[in-house]
């Protein structure tokens, strides 16, 4: 009983601060599911590839499309974006009325110039000048 009785504010101390401490880490966690959401990491690094000492080429996955990203060097750089993207579907009833639209080929342009043609003459051809060879005299 003595033991207990001399160290009695020590033991009340800590077990106040092991209770804090506890309390702390629950609230870590509480606040750290908030912020990160509960369905899961949206943001994953898919692979990368070291170029040089400063510079790296990573893919970069999120909500599942892809980004190429280079990062390093003076600047940080998306080089493709959107990759894995699917288009948004279209509906058949916009395609059909979209389509009733277009003109299926275009409307003749008027001619350019008209009734004033320009007078169209033959390209004169000249014959390429050939030097003819020296013959070989053997003296040089």
């Amino acid at each position: 009983m003595e033991f207990i009785a001399q160290y009695a504010t020590l033991l009340i101390g800590l077990g106040i601060l092991a209770v804090l401490l506890l309390i702390g880490i629950l609230v870590y966690r509480q606040l750290n599911q908030r912020i990160r959401g509960r369905r899961g990491s949206r943001l994953a690094v898919s692979e990368f590839y070291e170029l040089d000492q400063t510079r790296r080429l990573v893919l970069v996955k999120r909500d599942g499309v892809e980004h190429l990203v280079l990062i390093g060097g003076p600047a940080d750089i998306v080089i493709e974006s959107g990759i894995g993207a699917r288009p948004a579907p279209v509906d058949m009833e916009e395609r059909r009325s979209s389509a009733s639209t277009i003109p299926l080929r275009p409307s003749p342009r008027p001619p350019v110039f008209g009734e004033n043609r320009p007078a169209l003459r033959p390209v004169a051809r000249e014959e390429p000048m050939l030097n003819t060879p020296r013959p070989y005299s053997g003296e040089d």
